[in-house]
């Protein structure tokens, strides 16, 4: 029998400040859930800002506010944060199912840059595991930003193609935590890889990017169905949010 799952994405302006994002992702829960969204998605290092310098300790506090916030609205998310563990420091995202229960995590496998010297690299390390999770009995995996494209001139780093491994864990769902930026140049290849990606796989792809604060996104927050058309997407221009229906 098919599932039919909403999944709401949320494509808004990511600050450096901590203070500055929690309450817009709170706002972005409680009104996707109101509109009937069953799991929302979020930009890459949304929570936290995209930098290394972080108060881990408020970072968990933040975490904590976001799974508490949860069951209350009856909805599941996936969050995406700075994170440090083990004397290491990732980019993460966390999945969690609408009683607030933690359903995964998922680090940043090639962030980009030379290692300890540029990009993602100058403050995290790559992730160690590429993961699935269950959530209602869908098999659902996470990916964030370069883990899906390893674009060309982000460091050299092989494209190991982590969507057709999470395909081949048996992932029907992958929730796209981006933030990637302004260079238009950029556009048509990382779109195209969601589409072709998703294709080969037969998987959906969920996406939510960041909005930049004064022009164009390079690759649409949306989601793409597993013949690689896309189902529904934002303009790459200013903050919105999506509803997409899966059929599964």
């Amino acid at each position: 029998m098919a599932k039919m799952i909403r999944v709401a994405g949320i494509q808004m302006a990511v600050s450096a400040d901590l203070d500055t994002n929690l309450p817009k992702i709170l706002r972005n829960l409680s009104t996707a859930a109101e509109e009937g969204a069953q799991f929302v998605l979020f930009p890459e290092m949304s929570l936290s800002g995209y930098h290394g310098n972080y108060d881990f300790e408020k970072v968990k506090g933040a975490v904590e506010t976001i799974r508490a916030a949860l069951p209350k609205l009856r909805v599941g998310a996936i969050i995406s944060t700075g994170w440090r563990e083990g004397g290491e420091a990732f980019i993460q995202q966390r999945a969690y199912d609408e009683n607030g229960e933690l359903l995964g995590t998922h680090e940043k496998m090639i962030p980009t840059g030379i290692d300890g010297q540029s990009g993602d690299r100058a403050f995290c390390v790559p992730g160690k595991e590429l993961r699935t999770f269950e959530w209602h009995g869908i098999t659902c995996g996470m990916l964030i930003c370069n883990d899906m494209w390893a674009t060309p001139g982000c460091g050299p780093h092989k494209d190991v193609r982590l969507m057709y491994q999470l395909g081949q864990k048996g992932a029907k769902i992958v929730f796209h935590s981006i933030n990637s930026g302004a260079g238009a140049r950029h556009t048509p290849y990382h779109e195209s890889n969601i589409s072709l990606r998703a294709e080969e796989s037969h998987m959906y792809v969920c996406t939510a990017n960041a909005a930049h604060p004064d022009r164009g996104i390079n690759c649409s927050s949306g989601a793409v169905a597993p013949d690689g058309q896309w189902v529904t997407r934002l303009h790459r221009v200013g903050e919105g949010r999506y509803h997409a229906v899966l059929t599964l």
